[in-house]
């Protein structure tokens, strides 16, 4: 389980509540995610869920999943996915407030913002072509801004209530997936607005690793998509590389070992082509993990530092992304 960490964003419990066309009955079910104790879930109706708003355009490439950064407060970010285990039962549609966000296969994910507040998120394995998900959805969540949850998706047929999970437990299964290749259609979904601009990615880094060939499988090709998007770009003002490392360690070490992850990355991105008058590194040694791994057996803390030990590719634009 996570622990709160002032310098860190963690997950918030959302309760997940079960509701029908005719009434709304609280169900013993919830986000499994970390929450403030005064967090209060309001019973509504599917219908008072819903956000009027033109569709964000989200295109996702089938690039490999990498941590994803810290939303700001008017925001809350969902990374939602398929596990590779059990029986290929087609695609799962992904719906929010009722509106087709994307479908995800075995090993497949999706990543969006909402605000804060009541929304339908669910995802109904192989329901077409009736699409009875979407029509008469079973779930509400109330999510809160600045957090990030993850939600597997349920692949029994005709449920499509998620399977709220910790990050750690998350992420122990997304290195590797791939973004599923939708096209957003859902009113409610915003473009995410990351602390620092525009997410760009994220390098993972071996233990006590700073060189290229420490970055962890993908992480070169991560590097190679960053440069391409930056250089397709008009008027970049600044890109911003911010190392990181696990607290495994004295401070004096993570830090100097967090500015050598970022230079790293510069160097690879200046390789690639992109200007270095708009590359800017910065380390933040162990002062802000993506993770709590405290108290963990020594293998799966490991495990889960991986997340910590990176560098965060942010971006800066005239246009404000």
């Amino acid at each position: 389980m996570f622990r709160e960490n002032k310098r860190s964003e963690v997950n918030k419990l959302t309760t997940l509540l079960r509701v029908s066309a005719a009434s709304v009955v609280p169900a013993l079910l919830a986000f499994n995610v970390m929450a403030n104790t005064n967090d209060v879930m309001e019973i509504s109706s599917t219908e008072e869920a819903a956000t009027a708003a033109a569709p964000v355009v989200l295109t996702h490439t089938g690039t490999q999943y990498v941590p994803v950064a810290r939303v700001s407060e008017n925001l809350a970010q969902v990374v939602f996915y398929r596990t590779t285990g059990g029986a290929d039962v087609g695609v799962s549609n992904v719906y929010i407030d009722r509106e087709f966000q994307g479908a995800l296969r075995n090993g497949e994910f999706t990543v969006f913002c909402v605000e804060p507040g009541k929304h339908i998120i669910e995802a109904y394995a192989d329901d077409a072509p009736n699409y009875g998900g979407k029509e008469t959805p079973k779930s509400i969540a109330r999510l809160n801004g600045g957090k990030t949850y993850f939600i597997e998706a349920n692949q029994v047929p005709g449920v499509g209530t998620p399977i709220a999970v910790t990050r750690t437990q998350a992420e122990s299964k997304l290195f590797g997936y791939k973004g599923g290749a939708t096209i957003n259609r859902a009113s409610a979904v915003r473009a995410c607005d990351y602390v620092g601009g525009s997410q760009l990615g994220n390098v993972l880094f071996s233990f006590a690793g700073k060189k290229v060939s420490d970055i962890e499988a993908g992480g070169v090709e991560i590097v190679q998509n960053m440069a391409n998007h930056i250089n397709g770009l008009p008027n970049v003002t600044r890109v911003n590389l911010v190392g990181h490392a696990d607290p495994v360690g004295n401070a004096t070490f993570n830090q100097k070992l967090s500015v050598q992850r970022a230079e790293t990355v510069k160097k690879m991105l200046v390789s690639y082509g992109v200007s270095p008058s708009v590359l800017f590194t910065s380390g933040q040694g162990a002062n802000n993990p993506t993770v709590d791994c405290t108290g963990l057996p020594n293998n799966e803390r490991n495990f889960c530092n991986r997340a910590n030990r990176r560098v965060d590719t942010m971006i800066q634009t005239d246009a404000g992304y």
